[in-house]
C-alpha cells in the first residue's frame, strides 16, 4: 500500500479507534432487548441532532412565527410533514455513507457530471447558500440579543451584540472543522443537543403562559391545510425549503462520515434521523407556532415582520425571565444554525474542489468561517435581492440534486449490492423530489406574480 493510501486510511474516521469500538458495540447491541437497544441508540446519536439544530434557524423560525400568527394552528403540519418526507433522503444519505467510501458530491461528479455534483450541489446549493443565508442568522440573532438586554435594562446595540454570536459559533465551528477529530465532533454534537434542549425548555415555558388548544394542535399537526393568497403561499414555500433541502442532506451525510459510520451504523443513522432530527424539529417549531397562534388569535392588524411579531408576543408575557428566556431560545436557535452553515460550507467546498482537506492548512479556518461574513446582517439586515436569487437557484438545484441522489441510490456502480431494494424507500424519495419540484415551480410563479389570489 502506498504512503498516500496509508495516510488516507489513517485520516478516515471509519478506521479510528473510537469508530471501531462503536462498530463492535453496535454489533452486540443488535442482540439486546428493544428497550436496551433503544437506549443504546440514544446514547450514540449525534448527526441527527446536528441536522435538527441546523434546520432550526432563522428561516424556519421566521416562517413558523408568521404562519402561527396569521393562520393559528392550521399550519402546524408543515415542519412535521416536510421533515418526514426528508427522512427518506436522510436515510439515503446514511446508505451512501455506510455502503461506500466515496463522498456523495464526488460520486455525483463521477456518475452524473460536475455540473450536477460540484456546481449544482456543492457550489450553489451548499457553499454559496451557506454564506448568503448566514446574513439572516446574524440579523435575527443580533435583534434577539439587543431585545433581551433591553428587557434587563441594558443598552447593547445591534452593532455590538453580534459579537456574542461570533463568540459562541466560531469556536464550535472550528472545533468540528470537517470532522477530523472524533472527540471534538462529539463535543460539538453534544453542544447542539444542549442548544436544542434550551429551545424546548424556553419555548415550552412561553406556551405555558400563552396557553394551548390541544384539539386544535392535533388537527393542525395531522390534517394539512393550504394557505390562500400569494403571501401565504410564499410563506409556506419558505417553510418547506427551510426544513427540506440538499444542505440538510449533505450536513447529515458529513455528520455520519465524521463519526466514522460503516455498514453496521446504517440502522443507527436511520434512528438518529427520526429521534434526533424529526422529533426535535417538529417539537421546537410547533411550540413556536402555538405560542404565536395563541398570542394573535382573533386579532386584527397582525405585524408583518418577525421582529414586530416577537416584540408583540413578549408584550403579553408577564414574567421578565420568561421574556428573556424566549430571546435566549432564539439565540440558541440562531447559533446552532450558524455552526451548521459553517460545517456545510467547508464540507461542500472540499468535496467540489480539488483542494486537500487539511485541518492544519492556512486556508482551512477561512473555508470553515466563510459564512461569518454574514455578520454584516447585523448592520444592514439580509441582502434581500441576493437571498431571493440564491433561494431560487437553490430551489431548482435541490430538485436536480434530489434526482441525482435517487439515481445514485439505485446505481450498483456506486453502492454495489447495497442499492435500494425497497419500493417504499424509492417511492418515498420520489415523493420528496416531487415536493421539491412543486416548491421550485410555485416559488418562480410567486415571484413572477402568476399565483392567483
Amino acid at each position: 500500500m502506498s504512503n498516500e493510501k496509508v495516510e488516507a486510511t489513517a485520516l478516515n474516521p471509519r478506521y479510528q479507534e473510537e469508530a471501531l469500538k462503536e462498530k463492535a458495540y453496535l454489533i452486540e447491541l443488535k442482540k439486546k432487548p428493544p428497550i436496551e437497544k433503544f437506549l443504546g441508540y440514544c446514547r450514540l446519536s449525534g448527526p441527527g441532532f446536528m441536522n435538527a439544530a441546523f434546520t432550526l434557524g432563522a428561516g424556519s423560525f421566521a416562517s413558523s412565527v408568521t404562519l402561527g400568527a396569521a393562520y393559528g394552528y392550521d399550519m402546524l403540519w408543515v415542519p412535521l410533514y416536510s421533515f418526514a418526507f426528508g427522512i427518506f433522503m436522510l436515510a439515503l444519505a446514511a446508505r451512501f455513507v455506510t455502503a461506500s467510501d466515496m463522498d456523495v458530491i464526488k460520486a455525483q461528479d463521477k456518475f452524473h457530471g460536475k455540473f450536477i455534483g460540484s456546481f449544482a450541489t456543492g457550489l450553489v446549493a451548499c457553499f454559496i447558500a451557506s454564506i448568503v443565508f448566514n446574513f439572516g442568522q446574524y440579523a435575527l440573532g443580533s435583534d434577539a440579543l439587543t431585545s433581551m438586554f433591553a428587557i434587563l435594562n441594558l443598552n447593547v446595540p445591534k452593532n455590538i451584540s453580534w459579537i456574542i454570536l461570533v463568540a459562541v459559533s466560531v469556536p464550535l465551528s472550528l472545533m468540528y472543522g470537517s470532522g477530523e477529530n472524533p472527540k471534538a465532533v462529539r463535543i460539538v454534537e453534544n453542544s447542539m443537543k444542549i442548544m436544542i434542549g434550551i429551545m424546548l425548555v424556553v419555548f415550552g415555558a412561553v406556551i405555558c403562559v400563552t396557553g394551548i388548544d390541544f384539539p386544535a394542535m392535533i388537527k393542525g399537526l395531522l390534517l394539512p391545510k393550504l394557505p390562500s393568497g400569494i403571501d401565504g403561499i410564499v410563506t409556506l414555500i419558505a417553510s418547506l425549503t427551510a426544513t427540506i433541502g440538499v444542505m440538510d442532506w449533505v450536513l447529515f451525510n458529513n455528520g455520519m462520515e465524521s463519526r466514522g459510520y460503516s455498514e453496521e451504523h446504517e440502522t443507527l443513522g436511520r434512528f438518529d434521523s427520526v429521534f434526533g432530527g424529526l422529533l426535535p424539529v417538529t417539537l421546537v417549531l410547533s411550540l413556536v407556532t402555538i405560542a404565536f397562534a395563541e398570542a394573535f388569535a382573533g386579532k386584527e392588524g397582525i405585524p408583518t415582520t418577525s421582529k414586530e411579531l416577537c416584540d408583540a408576543l413578549v408584550g403579553v408575557i408577564p414574567s421578565v425571565w420568561i421574556q428573556a428566556g424566549f430571546y435566549i431560545g432564539i439565540i440558541a436557535l440562531v447559533c446552532s444554525s450558524m455552526i451548521g452553515l459553517s460545517i456545510t460550507c467547508a464540507t461542500s467546498f472540499y468535496q467540489c474542489t480539488n483542494v486537500k482537506r487539511d485541518p492544519k492548512a492556512w486556508y482551512h479556518p477561512i473555508v470553515v468561517l466563510a459564512p461569518q461574513i454574514g455578520f454584516l446582517g447585523a448592520f444592514f439586515g439580509k441582502p434581500v435581492a441576493i437571498v431571493v436569487a440564491v433561494a431560487a437557484m437553490q430551489s431548482l438545484f435541490n430538485w436536480i440534486s434530489g434526482n441525482s441522489w435517487y439515481l445514485l441510490g439505485n446505481d450498483p456502480r456506486y453502492l454495489g449490492k447495497k442499492v435500494i431494494q425497497s419500493r417504499i424507500f424509492n417511492i418515498g424519495i420520489l415523493c420528496c423530489i416531487s415536493i421539491l419540484n412543486i416548491v421550485f415551480i410555485t416559488f418562480i410563479m410567486s415571484k413572477l406574480g402568476a399565483w392567483p389570489e
